[in-house]
């Protein structure tokens, strides 16, 4: 019976834990949606300055730590990077190979439509983040070389006859 009363009790705190850590009527919480790489970001509020830092992988919030002067939630969500690599005013409907991926040094681009205008190429980082942009020549195959990129997971956007290709790669 003292077990069963223990656990009651415990469940009991737990539960208004829980509902404390959701409490969003803290004058001091700062709201916001850091990267998913390691990143950091500085917020100003009531003429103060905080730095959020935070880590991959966590999708909701973990924790809260409050004190009558500021309330820290742990927890991240992934941001929406597609919606800054992508834009919404060119179909999503370039048809395109891309070999190989994983990559040491470079991709080939194969057009499966003939290819009449310049192919864009544009290489984002996790985050978002431009790290490479290069226009080619029209023509069915386009050989690409990325010696400056570190090892690392990357989105491809691929851009010709008005029409956007996107493809996660990797170079290894």
């Amino acid at each position: 019976m003292k077990q069963k009363l223990l656990f009651l009790s415990v469940l009991f705190l737990i539960g208004i834990q829980c509902i404390q850590a959701q409490n969003t009527t803290s004058d001091y919480l700062v709201r916001s949606t850091t990267g998913v790489a390691g990143s950091s970001e500085t917020i100003s509020a009531n003429n103060n300055s905080y730095t959020v830092q935070q880590s991959i992988g966590q999708a909701s919030a973990i924790g809260t730590f409050s004190t009558e002067n500021y309330t820290v939630r742990q927890g991240f969500i992934q941001p929406d990077v597609m919606s800054k690599i992508r834009d919404i005013a060119i179909p999503l409907s370039l048809e395109a190979i891309v070999y190989p991926n994983p990559f040491v040094e470079g991709v080939t681009l194969s057009f499966s439509e003939q290819i009449t205008d310049k192919v864009a190429v544009a290489v984002f980082d996790v985050l978002g983040r431009l790290v490479f942009s290069k226009s080619y020549a029209a023509q069915q195959k386009v050989q690409v070389q990325f010696e400056n990129l570190s090892v690392a997971n990357y989105i491809l956007k691929v851009t010709a006859n008005n029409k956007q290709f996107i493809k996660k790669i990797l170079k290894k």
